[in-house]
């Protein structure tokens, strides 16, 4: 992996303030942009995806995640061991998990974690069967798209990093959000993290 992952990160540092701010942009731009990333990051490993958030002020962040098994994990992490110091940028390996709102763009569709809701799911008597009801507020216009399933699972991974998604979440679905969440019991989705952490600590009470 070496060689292609040092040529990714060269392009990468050469690229990196075209992938800054990226929300002042067309979004004709941004897709662009977007799709020669994902092109180049797939030439090291084809599981690979990523996430470019960061607010006005902070430093830009690069998680790169993937949507295969455990035994990604540490090719993943090599990767970014690999990446060189770049101004302005913190670049994360595949667990980092990310609590602040951000946006996933896979195969012409997007997700914005401020946007989306969950419910969870669990039985009294199969405490270990976790899941998740995802509910999306433009379910109708993904519905049909074969890539919704991963592009979930990506969001679901950079919110909680894979390792805890992996061991924690045994299942999810996903609907159309209902008008009032809160009123129906959803719960806003980066706070799913929160959740967890208290799902553990009633369970070790």
């Amino acid at each position: 992996m070496d060689g292609v992952a040092k040529k990714f990160w060269e392009w990468f540092a050469g690229k990196h303030p075209d992938y800054a701010r990226l929300d002042r942009i067309e979004d004709e731009e941004r897709d662009k942009r977007f799709d020669e990333l994902m092109d180049r990051l797939q030439e090291v490993n084809e599981e690979f995806y990523f996430e470019i958030s960061g607010g006005e002020e902070g430093p830009q962040e690069l998680t790169i995640i993937t949507a295969g098994g455990e035994g990604l994990y540490g090719q993943a992490e090599r990767f970014v061991d690999l990446a060189p110091e770049i101004p302005g940028w913190e670049i994360f390996s595949a667990d980092h998990s990310q609590a602040q709102g951000f946006t996933v763009s896979y195969e012409g569709i997007e997700l914005d974690s401020e946007d989306i809701w969950f419910l969870p799911l669990e039985k009294s008597d199969q405490p270990e069967a976790f899941g998740l009801r995802v509910g999306l507020p433009d379910y109708e216009s993904y519905a049909q798209h074969a890539g919704l399933r991963t592009a979930i699972t990506i969001l679901l991974e950079t919110i909680l990093g894979e390792e805890v998604f992996a061991r924690e979440v045994q299942h999810f679905e996903m609907v159309t959000l209902p008008p009032d969440p809160d009123e129906e019991g959803y719960i806003e989705l980066i706070e799913l993290p929160d959740y967890l952490e208290w799902r553990k600590e009633r369970e070790n009470a």
